[in-house]
Parts: C-alpha cells; structure tokens; sequence
C-alpha cells in the first residue's frame, strides 16, 4: 500500500481518497478510517442546564423518550432535543439501531445475551445494559460477528 499525503491550505476539512484495485476488500480501511474520525468528532449536548461537547466515540447508546433524546456514556446522561434518525445519519457506521427508539455504539459492546426475557447488551467499563429488539437482534449479532 502506498499512502499520499497533500497539504491544502484551503481545504476544510480532510478529503480521502482511495484508489484500488477493482478486486480489493477496502471496507476494513474505510471503517478504521471512519473509527478515527468518530473519535475525533463531537457532539453537543445538555446536562443540568450546561451544554457539553462529548466525543462520539465515547457514546454507549442513545435512548429516544418523551420529545428528547438521551445520550448514555459510561459515567453520564445527557439530553438533546434533536430528534433520534438525524443523529443516526450523522453517527459513523459503529453506531447501530437495535430498537424503535435506541441506537448503540458496536464498538462498546461487552457482551450480547439472547434469552427468553429479552436480548441484552452490556457495555465495557459501565453498568449500563441495553434490550435489543427482536426485529433488530440478527443484524447486531452478524455486524458483532463480522467484526470479530
């Protein structure tokens, strides 16, 4: 592999581009690339009346209830009224919905439990657990099991 690297300064922001072979696998590339950027990206959001910039890469989950959404970290909850499907298209592809109103962070998942009571997610340095869905179930189970 052979890496380029161009510095433009009218540029805003990094512009990637990846030229291949029409038989090559990049999505491994793509998706540490797209891990990187999340790291690196921010959110905006309320707790207790201030306004926080939580790095993406640090969400648990997000949970949609009563016109609002909650945004789980390991130790936090915060609030945001923008609606649960914007967050979605602007989270990077780690993120997952696994109910009508939660989406998940693949990337801090400790472990997935298939029972009769529900399918449960339990995350990495939390107590924190999430039900998955039924609909959504095999979807986090093969994108879990894709990823190794």
């Amino acid at each position: 592999m052979k890496i380029h690297v161009e510095v433009d300064e009218t540029a805003s922001e990094p512009d990637v581009t990846i030229r291949a072979a029409a038989n090559t696998d990049v999505s491994q590339l793509v998706a540490a690339l797209e891990a990187a950027s999340a790291s690196a990206k921010r959110l905006t959001l309320r707790q207790r009346g201030q306004n926080y910039q939580v790095r993406v890469g640090s969400i648990l989950f997000l949970e949609a209830a009563d016109h609002q959404v909650m945004v789980h970290t390991a130790d936090d909850v915060y609030v945001t009224r923008q609606p649960l499907y914007e967050l979605a298209d602007a989270l990077p592809t780690t993120f997952q919905r696994v109910s009508k109103s939660a989406i998940l962070n693949r990337e801090q998942i400790l472990s997935l439990t298939k029972s009769v009571t529900g399918n449960l997610v339990k995350f990495q340095k939390s107590h924190k657990q999430l039900y998955v869905s039924r609909r959504y179930y095999k979807a986090l189970k093969e994108a879990l099991e894709r990823e190794g």
